[in-house]
């Protein structure tokens, strides 16, 4: 093992693509050192090379896995402050046609690769504590249809990072998950290509759809997601622990019911 770096280090799984990628740059340039981990060496080495994170393939469905990239980071910095657990996969699909090996895949990697990895870590933060972040998305808040598996996976992530922060509190460990909206990544856009095919629409205008109930009607960058992962990494965000935040341009606020009154009745209800 190295002398412990003098700046705080942070693994972030899934950081190869979209929000662990933006996550990554965005810590590298506030100060931190930063492992990702992902299972395709090729676009883990290209984010290493635009971050300047350390790059470890990993698969996170291995038992062992956890433990393997602790060590790794532990030889390389020599300390830990900061888990980004974004690692996922999703099977869409009617409940009925998810299969088990699809079942397997989604809880291994979204839920038991995540507590595997937190496990292994958590002998590693220092007595001043650390911070845990989950990226789940609004599945782990409300149902929806096609989506049984991940979200079951997802909502399992919040509660199990919930505990860790009732648990670990006293070690001033901090635990919190976060739950994006719509956000513009190749994940997102690969899902609404499906509409696109469907309707004979642009991905643009795929995207306008699927947020036009949304109250900043817009899908956010993964950079806007990056930068409250980052607080909830910080010093700053020293208090908050157990919650689960949406970060979803307003969507999870909006009264469904309500909308018919959105809009096109607004000078009516004025009258």
């Amino acid at each position: 093992m190295t002398a412990p770096s003098t700046r705080p280090v942070a693994i972030v799984t899934g950081g190869g693509s979209g929000i662990g990628l933006a996550t990554a740059k965005h810590l590298t340039d506030a100060g931190w050192d930063v492992a990702i981990t992902g299972r395709r060496s090729v676009p883990l080495e290209e984010a290493a090379a635009k971050t300047g994170a350390h790059a470890l393939v990993s698969d996170m469905r291995s038992a062992s896995a956890g433990e393997e990239i602790v060590d790794a980071v532990m030889t390389r910095f020599g300390r830990i402050d900061g888990l980004v657990l974004n690692a996922a996969v999703s099977h869409a699909g009617h409940f009925e046609d998810i299969t088990d090996s699809a079942w397997h895949d989604m809880l291994e990697t979204n839920l038991i690769g995540a507590a595997r990895l937190t496990r292994a870590a958590l002998p590693h933060f220092s007595e001043e504590g650390a911070s845990i972040v989950g990226v789940a998305s609004l599945a782990a808040l409300r149902a929806s249809s096609f989506m049984s598996g991940y979200a079951a996976s997802k909502a399992g992530l919040g509660l199990m990072l919930q505990s860790v922060a009732v648990e670990f509190g006293k070690r001033a460990v901090r635990a919190n998950l976060v739950c994006p909206g719509l956000v513009r990544t190749e994940m997102s856009a690969s899902a609404l290509r499906t509409i696109c095919d469907r309707d004979g629409i642009t991905l643009e205008e795929a995207y306008r759809v699927a947020t036009e109930n949304v109250p900043l009607r817009r899908a956010a960058a993964p950079s806007e997601i990056a930068s409250v992962i980052g607080f909830l990494l910080s010093k700053g965000s020293s208090y908050p622990t157990g919650a689960i935040i949406p970060i979803d341009g307003g969507a999870s606020a909006v009264d469904v019911a309500a909308l018919v009154y959105d809009d096109k009745s607004e000078s009516a209800l004025a009258i």
